[in-house]
């Protein structure tokens, strides 16, 4: 009897000593995150790879450990931040916590949490949270949490959107305007597009350029409105005329297959401003050699010889002149 009295003993001992060794193996979240946060080079990124599969692997227990992190504002943090939540989106099981959790937190207390859960959710692409997102850009006193909120919402064409970016693309900042053609460069809608046409007559450059990239880069729908507006203020009186509108609607109206293109670009090339006939030659043979390549109507090269034989500015001359061999150097190719 005694025996089995201390042969019970044993096992429950085992049976504790076994308790404790498994409470002990729970993974430390903590250092864990401070692993997955090294440098991603040399043989830490093996070790940074496991650190972070390790956090994932535990969990709801993770994810609520990484959701005390969202206001990670050290770049090695926020990457990990990233990575950590990209695996809890490949978890089926954990995928719609983690989105439940970042939405609960879209107005977070703290400004810096607030940008990275609007980044986290774009990436997440899951547009549920779009309606959240709105609600708190509209009152959002952070800009670069408002900047986030507002570019997950360009990515899914929020056209809800749409008047928050056109106040915002008059900020006194230049980096903010810049920052926001991008975002309305996501955009076909006719107030959008209207708003970066006007963005071209920005006082500083690069937002010029931002505004007339993100219009190149639109949908044909977007660079039809470009369109009729290059043909609107074409048909103005000289003197009403925007000749830097003219100049840089040019080569986006170029890359459009539209029988109007053509001719407005032929009417471009006689433009009384030696600048745009200049920019009207180069738009020609940016439409030849792309969206009117098929087109055997039009004798770019013939209507390009006349034009230079009767151009009588040296600018206008030297740029029809540039433009012309660049057809001639890829018809001999």
């Amino acid at each position: 009897m005694a025996l089995k009295r201390i042969s019970l003993v044993a096992v429950l001992l085992v049976l504790a000593g076994g308790s404790l060794f498994a409470q002990d193996e729970k993974p430390d979240l903590a250092k864990l995150w401070e692993t997955g946060s090294l440098w991603e080079v040399g043989d830490n990124r093996a070790v940074v790879k496991d650190a972070r599969q390790q956090i994932i692997d535990s969990g709801e227990e993770g994810l609520k450990f990484a959701l005390t992190k969202l206001d990670a504002a050290d770049t090695l943090h926020i990457r990990c931040l990233r990575g950590v939540f990209n695996g809890f989106e490949d978890n089926p099981d954990l995928k719609g916590k983690a989105f439940d959790g970042l939405v609960a937190n879209i107005a977070n207390e703290d400004a810096t949490a607030r940008r990275n859960v609007a980044e986290l959710l774009a990436s997440m692409d899951d547009q549920r949270a779009a309606e959240h997102l709105l609600a708190q850009a509209k009152v959002e006193d952070s800009m670069g949490a408002r900047l986030a909120q507002l570019a997950a919402l360009s990515k899914w064409k929020n056209e809800d959107a749409i008047p928050l970016l056109v106040e915002l693309s008059s900020n006194e900042m230049d980096r903010i305007r810049h920052r926001v053609t991008g975002l309305l460069g996501a955009y076909e809608t006719r107030n959008a597009v209207f708003r970066l046409i006007e963005m071209l007559d920005d006082n500083v450059y690069y937002v010029r350029d931002g505004a007339r990239d993100a219009l190149a880069k639109g949908t044909p729908a977007a660079r039809t409105v470009c369109l009729a507006r290059l043909t609107t203020q074409l048909a103005l009186p000289g003197e009403s005329q925007s000749l830097q509108h003219i100049r840089l609607l040019l080569p986006i109206v170029a890359s459009l297959a539209n029988d109007d293109v053509p001719v407005i670009l032929q009417k471009a090339l006689k433009h009384s401003s030696g600048l745009v006939r200049g920019d009207a030659a180069e738009a020609l043979v940016t439409w030849k050699l792309g969206a009117g390549l098929l087109d055997a109507k039009l004798d770019v090269k013939a209507l390009l010889d006349t034009a230079i034989d009767n151009e009588h500015d040296p600018y206008a001359k030297s740029v029809m002149e540039s433009a012309r061999k660049k057809l001639e150097d890829t018809d001999k190719k």
